[in-house]
C-alpha cells in the first residue's frame, strides 16, 4: 500500500467530502482515515488549564448556554471551610468577584475529593448547590436566587436517620424544574449501606422524602464518591461505586427513564476489593448523550452510558495511582480525560490529560505531568469547540 502524507488544506477537504465514501472507493484505507480524522482533532483541540483562585480547592464546574463558566470550590479549614462561587465570561480574561455558596459560617468539610460541592444548572441558569458538613453528619443545599443576586439560606437535607455519612451528596437538574439530590448512606459496614434520593419537582423550592434506589445486596462504597446527571426523555444517571460483600467494588450506574420515578442497576466495571479505594467519578452530557468517568485497580477509564463495552483509557502508564478522572465532551465529540497521579487520598498528584477523537482514539500526547493537583480533585468543562478547560 502507498502511504500518502497530507497536509492540513487536503485533510479539512477530504473531511468535507467525507471519508467514508473514500475508503469505500479505496482510494484510502480505513487506518488512514482514521489517521486523518486523528490528525484533523489534534489541529482544533486546545487544552487550558487554571489554578483555582485564592488559594482554593477541591473545584467543580460547569459551563452555562452563554458560554460563562460557573465555578465553586473549597475555602479554608478541612472541616470547617466556605463555599465560594465565581464565574468566567466567554472571552474574560480573570473570574468575577467571589461570593460565599454557604449561608452559615464554616459548615462545609473539604478533607479530600469526595468532599466540597457538586452543581447543576437548571432552567433559567439557576445554579443548585450541595455538599456535606461532617460536624455535625448532614447534606446541605441551596439555590442561586431567583433574580441573579447570591444564594438562598442553605437548607438540611438529612433525615438524621441515614447512619453514617462519607461523601459528598450528588445533585442533578433536568429541563422541567425537578431537582434530584443523591447520596449513600447506612451501617459503618459497606455491604449495608445504599444509594438514596430525595428529588424536587418545583425547581427545589420543596422535596420528598428520601428512599433507598439501589440494591440491596450491592452495597456502597462509604468513602468513595457519586456523580448524578440526568438526560432528555426523563433520563436520570447516576454512577457510584458498589461493596457488595464489602469485595465487589466495582463501578455501578443507576439509571431512570421516568424521571426519576423508578432506577435499574447496572455494573460498569468490576474491581474486588477488600478496601475501599477512596475514589471519585463523574458524568458530562455530550453531543450523543452521557459519558461517564471512573477508576479501576489505579487506572482511568470513560465510556458512553449508551455502550459500557466500549471503554477507553489513556495511553502509557501510571507513575504511582491514576486517579479521580474528570471528562468533558464538546459538540464534535471529542472527549478530554483529565486525572490525578500520586498515592494517597487526599494527595491529588501531579495533573494529567488525554484528548480522544470521536471514535475514541488518543489524539496527540497526554498533556501535563508537571502540575500538582491541590486538595486531591479537578474540574473540567468545555469552553468553546476544541478548547477545553482544566481547573485545579
Amino acid at each position: 500500500m502507498v502511504a500518502l502524507r497530507f497536509g492540513p488544506a487536503a485533510v479539512a477537504v477530504l473531511l468535507l467530502c467525507g471519508l467514508s465514501g473514500v475508503a469505500r472507493e479505496g482510494f484510502v484505507s480505513r487506518e488512514a482515515v482514521a489517521g486523518l480524522h486523528a490528525a484533523a482533532a489534534a489541529s482544533r483541540a486546545t487544552v487550558e488549564t487554571l489554578r483555582i483562585p485564592e488559594d482554593g480547592r477541591l473545584p467543580r464546574a460547569i459551563a452555562d448556554d452563554r458560554g460563562t463558566v460557573h465555578l465553586v470550590y473549597v475555602q479554608g479549614g478541612t472541616n470547617r471551610a466556605n463555599l465560594v462561587h465565581v464565574t468566567r465570561a466567554a472571552g474574560a480574561a480573570g473570574w468575577s468577584a467571589p461570593q460565599r455558596v454557604n449561608s452559615r459560617d464554616l459548615s462545609v468539610t473539604g478533607v479530600g475529593p469526595i468532599d466540597g460541592a457538586q452543581l447543576a444548572l437548571g432552567p433559567a441558569g439557576r445554579l443548585h448547590v450541595v455538599w456535606l458538613q461532617t460536624e455535625p453528619a448532614k447534606f446541605l443545599y441551596t439555590r442561586s436566587r431567583a433574580e441573579g443576586s447570591g444564594f438562598e439560606p442553605q437548607r438540611d437535607l438529612s433525615t438524621g436517620r441515614e447512619g453514617t455519612l462519607e461523601a459528598a451528596p450528588a445533585v442533578a437538574t433536568d429541563d422541567g424544574g425537578n431537582v434530584f439530590v443523591f447520596w449513600h448512606a447506612g451501617p459503618f459496614d459497606d455491604a449495608r449501606r445504599s444509594v438514596y434520593l430525595t428529588a424536587s419537582r418545583d425547581g427545589g423550592a420543596t422535596f420528598a422524602p428520601p428512599r433507598r434506589i439501589s440494591p440491596a445486596a450491592e452495597g456502597a462504597c462509604a468513602c468513595c464518591g457519586l456523580a448524578a446527571m440526568t438526560a432528555p426523555g426523563g433520563a436520570v444517571h447516576v454512577s457510584y461505586r458498589g461493596a457488595g460483600d464489602n469485595v465487589r467494588r466495582g463501578q455501578r450506574l443507576l439509571s431512570s427513564t421516568d424521571h426519576g420515578r423508578t432506577f435499574f442497576d447496572r455494573l460498569i466495571d468490576p474491581w474486588e476489593l477488600g478496601a475501599c479505594p477512596v475514589s471519585t467519578t463523574s458524568l458530562f452530557a455530550g453531543p450523543d448523550g452521557l459519558t461517564a468517568a471512573w477508576e479501576t485497580a489505579g487506572e482511568v477509564y470513560f465510556a458512553s452510558v449508551d455502550r459500557l463495552d466500549a471503554v477507553r483509557s489513556p495511553p502509557g502508564e501510571a507513575r504511582f495511582r491514576r486517579k479521580n478522572p474528570v471528562v468533558a465532551v464538546d459538540s464534535r465529540g471529542d472527549t478530554l480525560l483529565a486525572w490525578g497521579d500520586g498515592p494517597g487520598f487526599s494527595f491529588g498528584g501531579s495533573l494529567h490529560w488525554q484528548v480522544f477523537d470521536a471514535g475514541g482514539r488518543p489524539v496527540g500526547e497526554p498533556g501535563g505531568g508537571a502540575d500538582t493537583i491541590i486538595g486531591g480533585s479537578t474540574a473540567a468543562v468545555v469552553v468553546q469547540d476544541g478548547r477545553f478547560l482544566v481547573i485545579y
